[in-house]
């Protein structure tokens, strides 16, 4: 049986945009993954034995198992579409499989392959003279009874140095006529300074320059351990050169895993966007935001990287922003990431709880908000035990395949989390 397309992954190596420590390299990853979908190129022969097709490509695909790609161009309709990949046998071919046998074994035609996008459209933009620019995201899927727009500020502050880390200013926007104007509900948001998530305050140092933010280029110390140096701030040097990234979702959530190190030891910060499961029903507005979620100065340097990221943080803090609260007001709200309540005090995460028995015990993440559980978010699973599976490797479980990716939790302590990336 041919596995499911919904949830499609990317990858940074997938002949994708690259997170370059440079203005506007987050909207072009993000132009890819969620709008434009990547080119892949010729396929050179389709060959199936019965319902498993071997796909040979004229040169290197760079694509990773279970990724899901596309087929365009075969004259035999049945190889055409989006197919998850089963196996990746050498850097030029890969097998998967159709839902029946095919009406030829050797497909003919001028066949072309892409990593189609997640279905979303880029509504509102604009560009910065000295690089980046601003883009507003929402959903395509018309029958969410909310599609709030995910704005994005991916250019130099005149408040902010270009020396310092780079980030893009992000929020939940419920309307927008332009790439300037927001209307209704947006979030994280300051009635007595509405502007503080999108402009820049103060001067050098001391510059305050957004509120929700998605890093991609940090400080990277050179120790070789996974965990970020606790006196690194913004302002802290910035290595040149391509970070990781992972981005897993659908037409309706998505998040986006980065490396904001060069080293590959150094772990992976989680943010997320979209619509998450309520377990209310008429909540309506179950829409959220996960980021580096602080109101500081550019030189604070309290275990920065690793602090207030909002799905790879310790459960007691707010880093969710979510579009309304409980009562659908016309008001966003905030909420904590958590498997659990069973503590609210300290700042050792539950992952770190149990030590290794040899089996992977994890778990749902809820969102936890105004005293309640109010929702499932996706894609995403906590563990019990600290780093029980190796970074970037996969595993199926109950026909669900997940990735496991290496963290930083609370106050810099070693963690991880599953991404589901596909179902079989």
């Amino acid at each position: 049986m041919a596995a499911s397309t919904d949830i499609k992954y990317f990858v940074h190596t997938n002949n994708a945009p690259q997170l370059q420590n440079a203005y506007g390299s987050m909207i072009g990853v993000l132009d890819a993954c969620l709008v434009n979908g990547i080119s892949l190129g010729s396929i050179s022969s389709l060959t199936a034995v019965g319902t498993t097709v071997t796909a040979v490509f004229s040169t290197a695909h760079n694509l990773m198992q279970y990724q899901v790609f596309k087929i365009a161009g075969a004259n035999q309709a049945e190889y055409n579409g989006e197919h998850r990949i089963l196996t990746v046998p050498t850097a030029t071919s890969l097998t998967f499989q159709l839902l029946s046998a095919p009406s030829v074994t050797i497909a003919t035609g001028a066949m072309t392959a892409s990593i189609p996008p997640l279905g979303w459209e880029k509504t509102f933009s604009a560009s910065n003279e000295v690089g980046g620019g601003k883009a507003a995201y929402r959903s395509k899927n018309t029958s969410l009874l909310s599609r709030p727009f995910l704005r994005v500020v991916d250019e130099l502050d005149p408040a902010y140095s270009a020396n310092y880390a780079k980030y893009a200013k992000v929020g939940i926007v419920e309307d927008m006529t332009d790439i300037n104007t927001m209307l209704g509900v947006q979030g994280p948001f300051d009635a007595a300074n509405p502007t503080k998530n999108w402009i820049g305050t103060g001067s050098g140092v001391n510059a305050k320059n957004g509120w929700a933010k998605w890093f991609y280029s940090f400080y990277s110390n050179t120790d070789g351990t996974s965990l970020s140096d606790p006196n690194a701030s913004e302002t802290s040097s910035v290595q040149s050169g391509a970070r990781a990234y992972y981005v897993i979702g659908n037409t309706d959530s998505f998040i986006l895993a980065v490396r904001t190190g060069m080293s590959e030891a150094h772990s992976y910060s989680i943010y997320g966007f979209g619509k998450y499961e309520s377990y209310f029903d008429g909540d309506v507005f179950n829409d959220y935001l996960a980021a580096h979620l602080y109101d500081r100065n550019a030189n604070w340097a309290t275990n920065a990287r690793a602090s207030y990221a909002g799905l790879s943080n310790n459960r007691i803090s707010d880093c969710l922003c979510l579009s309304r609260n409980l009562a659908n007001s016309a008001v966003n709200s905030y909420g904590a990431a958590t498997v659990d309540r069973l503590s609210t005090s300290g700042q050792s995460n539950v992952t770190q709880s149990a030590t290794s028995i040899g089996q992977l015990i994890y778990c749902p993440v809820n969102i936890w908000t105004e005293n309640v559980f109010r929702g499932r978010l996706p894609f995403i699973r906590w563990v019990y035990q600290a780093q029980p599976a190796p970074n970037h490797s996969k595993f199926i479980d109950a026909n669900e395949i997940y990735l496991a990716l290496n963290t930083e939790f609370g106050s810099r302590e070693k963690g991880q989390v599953f991404l589901k990336i596909g179902d079989l």
